[in-house]
């Protein structure tokens, strides 16, 4: 690292104690609500996540609880977040915590990848916001600081950012310092989220190919999915008949492949001629 490199990482961990947001998950060590938080935030903005956040540790305070839940009831608390698989996802984490690891989240990186929905970033979140290791992470954000502070716009893979995140974190953790009960990783690893989101124009990522034309989320097989699944939170049981005529716009084979895939995710049963949650 340059000393221009260093002195921006102490810059960006000075402004963070000024001006970083104050969200909930931040005034938690619990690597439940951690992981609750780091599922939720993978395909929703950060405004809509907070109350939903808060709503769904009410329904389900603890790990054991999740793990315990009624999969409909948990699918229908999700409700606002999309990307419904997420709800699954984290109840299989919760009930595989219970199982193999007695409750108790692994300590290593290797171990939280074999949870459920659980990927390198995730597993990585978690060690560093719930165990306060000092473990490089990277989302969206850090990728695009790493990518445009060492590389700018020569195209890396995330091996090579990570080795870079690498190189700061081993500065940082040399200094020694904490705030709070937290080390400097921990709020490095806070702070470049927010960073990059208020220094956004400086920090877009290399375009890799010329984007392809947007089709209309209402005209995408994901937004007919939510609907299905609406349907059923309000309903808890809906007949096929009736469930097709709220879909005369597309055809039949389209609406076969939709369900046959909700239910391969097993977001759906089926019950004789009507589905319900599972």
């Amino acid at each position: 690292m340059t000393k221009k490199q260093k002195q921006l990482c102490i810059d960006i961990i000075t402004w963070y104690h000024k001006e970083g947001r104050d969200l909930p998950w931040r005034k938690t060590r619990n690597p439940y609500r951690i992981l609750v938080s780091e599922i939720m935030l993978q395909q929703t903005q950060v405004p809509r996540v907070i109350e939903k956040y808060k709503e769904f540790l009410r329904a389900f305070p603890t790990i054991t609880a999740l793990a315990e839940a009624k999969t409909a009831d948990v699918i229908t608390v999700w409700k606002g977040l999309g990307y419904n698989r997420r709800a699954l996802f984290l109840q299989r984490t919760a009930q595989a915590v219970q199982k193999e690891f007695h409750g108790k989240f692994p300590r290593t990186l290797e171990a939280l990848k074999t949870l459920p929905g659980v990927g390198d970033y995730t597993a990585r979140a978690i060690l560093s916001f719930a165990f306060d290791q000092p473990t490089p992470v990277l989302d969206t954000n850090h990728r695009k600081f790493y990518q445009r502070i060492f590389f700018g716009d020569e195209i890396r893979k995330d091996n090579e950012l990570l080795k870079k995140a690498e190189e700061v974190i081993t500065f940082l953790s040399a200094s020694q310092k904490t705030w709070g009960s937290n080390s400097i990783v921990y709020h490095w690893n806070q702070a470049l989220m927010d960073w990059v989101s208020s220094n956004s124009e400086k920090f877009i990522l290399p375009k890799k190919t010329k984007n392809k034309k947007a089709i209309p989320f209402k005209e995408t097989d994901r937004y007919v999915r939510g609907r299905i699944v609406d349907l059923l939170r309000t309903n808890r049981k809906v007949s096929l008949t009736i469930l097709r005529k709220h879909f005369v716009d597309i055809t039949d084979d389209r609406f076969a492949h939709i369900l046959k895939k909700l239910e391969a995710d097993q977001l759906i049963v089926r019950q004789n001629r009507s589905i319900v949650l599972p």
